[in-house]
């Protein structure tokens, strides 16, 4: 008896699933055409998995933040990709990202963990492969930076009675 009969000298043969039959319902294999990933949308992957960082506070410097602050008054687009820049080859991407960091946060083990979570989360979202990832730290966010901004320079005195 050869490996290939069954006990009965029967030939056995692999049964075929639906999964694996080409031309099957439901089989996307069947459908053929292409897929383009355009470059906005590895933008917005890479700023949406940047902000996820902890220690990010803001992308791009504090010009293109304006710039994006204005873009999205005028337009009322709320997706802000200030600072992100890619070149898109193929499947395969080179990014450039600016970043505003946290004081008190390391720089270098920011930036591996950008270099970790950045690429893989384009790869999974968008099916591009992250060949290269440039990042400039522009800025450090410092404690109370915020209130200092919240508050009025020339506010007037307050009145006196």
């Amino acid at each position: 008896m050869t490996s290939a009969q069954r006990p009965g000298g029967t030939p056995s043969s692999p049964t075929p699933t639906a999964t694996s039959v080409p031309g099957a319902a439901g089989d996307p294999t069947t459908v053929e055409g292409t897929t383009e990933v355009l470059p906005s949308v590895v933008q917005k992957v890479t700023a949406f998995a940047a902000r996820e960082i902890p220690g990010v506070v803001a992308l791009g410097g504090s010009t293109s933040r304006a710039v994006g602050a204005v873009r999205q008054t005028l337009t009322g687009n709320t997706e802000n990709t200030a600072g992100v820049r890619v070149e898109l080859e193929n499947q395969t991407a080179h990014v450039g990202l600016d970043v505003e960091i946290e004081y008190g946060v390391g720089a270098r083990e920011l930036v591996r963990a950008l270099r970790r979570h950045v690429p893989k989360a384009v790869e999974e979202i968008a099916g591009v492969t992250v060949v290269e990832l440039n990042i400039v730290i522009t800025d450090v966010h410092l404690p109370g930076a915020d209130a200092d901004a919240d508050a009025d320079p020339v506010a007037p005195p307050a009145a006196t009675r």
